[in-house]
């Protein structure tokens, strides 16, 4: 590209001289203009915009030091020769101010004007060539760092893994890794978040695990409630759990971390319920001074989540100021399992409920938090059972489950209140079998009935039930009503009565929240069926309960 110049002087034969006898085209350089005076020449130059001026330093109008000082203002990349006369020199210091790149002295040599043309030109491509260079470092400078700030999330996230899984390198520079990564705080947590429904898996086992495929769009609602406390979340890819990182950047009073860490857990559920309709449980560690006690954090707080299974009522699970702890052979679990087998043989069925919620408690403690341990239990109660309805009838099958599905029941259980549930369900039907309660009934209504007193608390319906079984809806009625004598609502509002009234039994639950834990969204509704069935309210069969 050539460099454009304009020569502005009020004598033409000079004027005409440089235009016409310079080796512009040898120069890289092109003439795009002239001007005989100041004022006409500052049009020229402000419609041109050369590169280089040439001009006089005394004109009419504007003089050449005028003109300079135009130049180094609107173009300041720009070169400014000044033609003058020995006379002039007292203008040279304010010349050097205003930025003039050399003068040439009168008479005008071409030899040495063409030089210091060619050398305003050579400045000019260095200087060129600096900007661009400049620029293009800026430029990668620019996307570097948008490289960087967009990678940024999955560094930090794949670092905090790391420290949660306890494979990140330690070593000195730890500190410089952590500024890289603008990983800080004062207090950090770790928290962990599973649903309270159970899925199958493809492999058929169960799992409370949230379905990976909304991971990103929970870490972002969890990200929002999160920078509303004031603290930062980070995700963390721990096998297929939702584990976040809590980074806290100032100093607080444990019950401040706490009360903000409850706030967060409460307004995050909520969401996902309201988004998904899942309900979750979180588990929160306690609060530790350093990035590299994260591991230490994760630990507690996966104890603390296989404790859900026990503590069934608590959505969010903080460490225990104080650890209740037992030991083990205060009692004897084998004793106890030994008495209950004997109160099957002798005990009503209300007895039996009553001694199984006490049996359930001693398990829960003697297990110590271990699931295993306390699943292992259950079986045990199930399979006491099954043994003993095999020895008073010798009807392998009568319980219309092998050993093997009720052992894969007990297995599914999501916690103890299913557990006890479940058991209750299983002791009741035994001792009404044995009692003669049960009357024969074809194998079909048998399972859709057994469905019904396993499901009751979901929003069941006639089509689903049939639809389980591979029936119409129309033909599992008129079969139902042909052997109960009762239909299908009658035998769902049988069974959450039933369940309901062992509930109101337990003080730990309030009326409204046994109507929920039965199946029924409203209170109004529950008491309305509870009447009608009972012939009093709920509350009122509970306070005879606790009279009684």
């Amino acid at each position: 590209m050539k460099r454009t110049v304009v020569v502005i002087d009020d004598k033409p034969l000079i004027r005409q001289s440089i235009v016409q006898t310079i080796d512009w085209n040898g120069l890289n350089c092109v003439v795009v203009g002239q001007a005989e005076d100041g004022i006409e020449g500052k049009r020229v130059i402000l419609e041109h915009q050369p590169d280089i001026l040439i001009t006089d330093i005394k004109m009419p109008g504007l003089s050449g030091l005028d003109l300079a000082a135009y130049m180094n203002e609107t173009f300041p990349l720009s070169k400014t020769i000044l033609i003058t006369g020995y006379q002039d020199f007292e203008y040279a210091q304010r010349a050097v101010r205003l930025g003039v790149y050399d003068f040439i002295v009168k008479p005008v040599r071409n030899d040495e004007l063409q030089r210091v043309i060619g050398l305003a030109v050579e400045e000019l491509s260095n200087k060129q060539m600096e900007i661009t260079q400049l620029e293009q470092m800026t430029a990668t400078c620019t996307m570097l760092e948008a490289r960087h700030q967009s990678s940024l999330p999955s560094l930090r996230s794949k670092y905090i893994s790391e420290l949660i899984g306890g494979s990140a390198s330690l070593e000195p520079d730890l500190n410089a890794a952590f500024t890289n990564l603008n990983l800080s705080c004062s207090r950090c947590a770790v928290v962990i978040i599973r649903s309270k429904q159970t899925f199958a898996t493809v492999q058929g086992v169960d799992s409370n695990r949230i379905n990976p495929g909304i991971h990103a769009n929970l870490t972002e609602m969890a990200q929002t409630a999160a920078a509303k406390r004031e603290f930062d979340l980070i995700e963390s890819h721990h096998r297929d759990e939702l584990v976040f990182a809590c980074l806290f950047p100032k100093v607080l009073t444990p019950r401040e971390l706490r009360i903000k860490l409850q706030n967060f857990c409460h307004d995050f559920i909520e969401l996902v319920r309201m988004r998904y309709g899942l309900l979750c449980c979180i588990a929160v560690s306690s609060s530790y001074k350093q990035l590299t006690d994260l591991s230490q954090a994760f630990a507690e707080a996966s104890a603390l989540m296989e404790s859900s299974f026990f503590r069934t009522e608590e959505p969010v699970l903080f460490p225990e100021a104080g650890s209740n702890s037992y030991e083990v052979g205060k009692f004897s679990i084998i004793r106890d399992l030994e008495q209950f087998n004997q109160m099957l043989e002798h005990a009503t069925s209300e007895e039996m409920i009553a001694h199984l919620e006490q049996f359930l408690e001693q398990i829960q403690v003697y297990c110590e938090g271990n699931i295993l341990v306390a699943k292992g239990l259950l079986s045990d109660v199930c399979l006491v059972a099954a043994r003993y309805y095999f020895r008073a009838t010798g009807d392998e099958f009568g319980l219309n489950k092998s050993i093997d599905e009720i052992l894969e029941d007990v297995y599914r259980l999501p916690n103890m209140k299913e557990a006890s549930d479940y058991l209750a369900s299983f002791v009741k039907n035994i001792k009404s079998k044995l009692e003669g309660n049960d009357k024969q009934y074809s194998l079909v209504v048998k399972k859709s009935i057994d469905y019904i007193n396993s499901h009751f608390s979901e929003n069941l319906s006639l089509t689903i039930v049939a639809d389980h079984f591979g029936l119409s809806p129309s033909y599992l009625s008129r079969l139902l009503r042909t052997e109960t004598g009762i239909n299908f609502v009658d035998l769902v509002y049988k069974a959450r009565i039933e369940a309901a009234k062992r509930l109101l039994k337990d003080p730990r639950y309030k009326v409204n929240e046994v109507g929920e834990m039965v199946g029924y969204k409203e209170y109004a509704y529950f008491y309305q069926v509870f009447k009608k069935v009972e012939g009093i309210s709920p509350k009122e069969y509970k306070n005879r309960s606790k009279e009684n």
